[in-house]
């Protein structure tokens, strides 16, 4: 009778403790759920290197991400991850649990901001943009003026070292880069896709240096894209009658401001990026061209073109002698 009693008080306690345990589970998960189901604007948070676990879930509590500290603090000392937060900048929002949280910072997930480069951006423009999200335009244009790229050596003229080598694409930029780790970056983007071209550039009679400011010429001049290969053939049989240049973009990068319209008296601005009062290509890029450009410097149309002129929507007609573009540009008044 007494061993009866003893297995139904046994069983009842084992009945009670497994109510509390649900009870305590049930409350925990609760604690550990978003603070909001709807959709906030993301924070960004600095982990600092070094924090401690109080130190993190203050923040966290502080921009209110999570519903109970203890709970956030319980739960990683049970996982066992109390220790293994990573530093580092964090987007995070208030409808995201605290156990997805706890998983971002523990794994490294570290936040980016999108930052795009169209094709042709200059380095100067490159400042502005990258201003606009609070880094340092002055310091951005001093390393791209001084800093060295390992894969040539730049002529003491050029304007900006790094002008035509900073690739134009959608970057995912991690919170926290300065403007040298950005540049960085952009640098082993464009060695990256300029690799797959290393044997058409090893054929070429030009270095990798020239066919890089030949295509920002392209880049600038080529306002339809199927129109690049022609244009390019136009620049190398110029080049190889010893004929200058003659290129506007060219007298646009050597002018303080751009210009809607260029003068005639803006033709005589003393640059060596002028190329209607120098012979043989600027110093170095005048942009930063895209892939398509950099073929086009690699691949020209065979062609007896040396003039064109845009005629319409952005079009050029192309002519073989100074006479013919005369009669083009007569057509166009």
């Amino acid at each position: 009778m007494q061993v009866k009693r003893s297995v139904k008080y046994f069983s009842w306690l084992m009945l009670l403790l497994f109510i509390m345990n649900l009870i305590f589970f049930s409350y925990g998960r609760q604690l550990l759920e978003p603070v909001s189901s709807k959709a906030i604007a993301d924070e960004i948070i600095e982990i600092e290197s070094g924090s401690s676990l109080e130190k993190v879930t203050n923040q966290l509590d502080e921009k209110g991400l999570i519903k109970d500290p203890l709970a956030f603090k319980v739960y990683l000392r049970i996982r066992g991850l109390a220790t293994k937060i990573q530093a580092g900048y964090y987007k995070l929002s208030s409808n995201m649990s605290a156990i997805e949280i706890a998983d971002k910072l523990v794994k490294g997930k570290a936040a980016t901001y999108k930052v795009t480069l169209p094709e042709g951006i200059t380095i100067e423009e490159l400042g502005d943009l990258l201003a606009q999200r609070g880094l340092n335009k002055e310091r951005f244009l001093s390393l791209a003026k001084d800093k060295e790229f390992n894969l040539f050596s730049t002529p003491s003229t050029v304007k900006y070292n790094l002008e035509g080598f900073l690739f134009p694409e959608t970057y995912q930029i991690p919170y926290g880069a300065d403007e040298e780790e950005i540049i960085d970056i952009m640098l082993a983007e464009f060695k990256r896709r300029v690799k797959a071209l290393e044997e058409e550039i090893e054929k070429s009679e030009y270095s990798l240096y020239e066919i890089i400011t030949i295509a920002s010429l392209i880049q600038a001049e080529a306002q339809i894209e199927d129109e690049a290969p022609i244009i390019a053939s136009v620049i190398y049989n110029r080049l190889n009658r010893g004929m200058k240049l003659q290129l506007d973009a060219t007298v646009q990068y050597s002018l303080p401001e751009r210009k809607s319209r260029l003068l005639y008296s803006d033709l005589k601005v003393d640059s060596e990026y002028n190329t209607y009062q120098n012979s043989g290509l600027p110093p170095g890029p005048i942009n930063n061209p895209g892939i398509d450009m950099i073929k086009a410097a690699l691949n020209p149309e065979t062609t007896d073109y040396l003039y064109y002129v845009v005629t319409e929507k952005g079009r050029h007609t192309f002519t073989k002698s100074y006479q013919e573009h005369l009669e083009v540009q007569r057509g166009l008044k």
